[in-house]
């Protein structure tokens, strides 16, 4: 479905950050590029969702090539993305915030879709009527994941969910995951923390210095030991 070829590219023209990454989300349900911080993974999502200033190389949606694309059209053909930090509008209610996420539907379907993620996050349910920016740090990604899902996308591509959440919180929100996952929505997902990343993920992708070290089933690169060595804390036997 989505697929990425050869792809360079950063915020100022000839300072690429990453390099000569290709990876291919295929049937992959969710898939995680993982690696340090500074590798370039969120970079990379910014190309795919037409953010990035300049880049070269190639991003196929369904056989159609979607790099040079503006944000709105990409969004159109059935991608999302929960960028780093979350990103809700601040002054505006959580019921506001989630009908935000069904612009351009039908009354009767958007009200159908917001019950559906009032439902999938009980606790935005208690607080409708609450402004964004008065919610806690978890309840605003939750309610960042809960808009992108009202438009029903086809591939939902999450910017490091877990950043600066309570434990309990990040438990939570990966146990949703692959839920989201087996009702059709694909996942492209970046996450720092590794052993999260894997551990939710069928097929992961290591990314180093703006380049692909790694990539392939999320559980063989858990056993993997350089993969434990580098990023797990577990030294080589």
């Amino acid at each position: 479905m989505l697929s990425i070829t050869n792809l360079s590219g950063g915020y100022h023209r000839g300072a690429a950050i990453v390099e000569g990454v290709t990876l291919d989300l295929g049937t992959h349900r969710i898939m995680s590029i993982v690696g340090s911080n500074g590798a370039g993974k969120s970079t990379l999502l910014r190309a795919v969702c037409g953010l990035l200033p300049w880049y070269t190389g190639t991003i196929v949606l369904d056989g159609e090539r979607i790099d040079g694309q503006k944000p709105h059209a990409i969004v159109r053909r059935g991608l999302r993305m929960v960028s780093e930090g979350r990103g809700t509008f601040p002054g505006q209610t959580v019921l506001e915030n989630l009908r935000i996420g069904g612009y351009g539907l039908g009354q009767q379907e958007r009200e159908k879709r917001l019950e559906r993620e009032l439902d999938r996050f009980p606790r935005l349910r208690e607080r409708t009527q609450q402004v964004a920016g008065m919610l806690s740090g978890g309840e605003q990604q939750m309610l960042a994941v809960a808009r992108a899902m009202m438009g029903d996308p086809r591939i939902l591509v999450l910017d490091e969910p877990s950043q600066g959440l309570a434990p309990i919180i990040v438990d939570q929100l990966f146990e949703l995951f692959p839920r989201l996952a087996a009702s059709g929505t694909q996942i492209l997902l970046v996450e720092q923390d590794v052993g999260r990343g894997l551990e939710v993920s069928d097929h992961a992708v290591v990314i180093e210095k703006g380049r692909v070290k790694l990539q392939g089933a999320s559980r063989e690169l858990l056993d993997d030991p350089r993969v434990q060595e580098a990023f797990l804390g577990l030294a080589s036997p």
